[in-house]
């Protein structure tokens, strides 16, 4: 009775966690990789990634921080992969056409954040929109908060360059 009792009640916090998040990983999931169907592709193989390690986190109260590092860092690492595949399959630098629902200096910020790096956009995305300190984004993204500041400040700087551009 006590062996089927334990994955019951590992499953039960899983399940409990993963429905507060779910909403807020998809939401960093689609700011990394800017696409639904990625998004939604990506979160589910990070969930099954903490799934199969979840009871490896002793502390009850570290498990949403640890559950949103892996999708931050399963993000990313997507990202990159996705831009590899990309470029062995186009050799044009030709983006998509933009959007039609954005107009104006929306179209310029979506493009200008479409621009940034994987971890460019983690930072951005986790500090300027969830509001997460250096220190928390440095501990998501598994880097520290000396990385999490040069990847901001060199966001920023890219993002203000591309919208004076455009």
């Amino acid at each position: 009775m006590a062996a089927t009792a334990r994955p019951q009640v590992a499953e039960a916090s899983f399940d409990a966690l993963l429905g507060a998040e779910r909403r807020r990983l998809y939401g960093i999931a689609y700011s990394i990789l800017r696409d639904h169907s990625d998004a939604e592709d990506a979160l589910q193989d990070a969930m099954l990634k903490a799934w199969r390690s979840w009871d490896s986190v002793r502390d009850e109260s570290a498990r949403q921080t640890w559950m949103v590092r892996i999708c931050v860092n399963h993000c990313i690492n997507r990202r990159q992969g996705l831009r590899l595949r990309l470029a062995r399959v186009t050799h044009s630098g030709d983006a998509a056409p933009p959007d039609p629902r954005f107009e104006g200096r929306l179209v310029d910020l979506d493009r200008s954040y479409r621009k940034l790096s994987p971890r460019q956009r983690a930072a951005v995305f986790l500090h300027y929109h969830h509001g997460y300190s250096i220190d928390e984004c440095a501990d998501l993204m598994s880097c520290r908060p000396g990385s999490v500041r040069t990847h901001l400040a060199r966001a920023l700087a890219s993002m203000r360059k591309e919208m004076a551009n455009g």
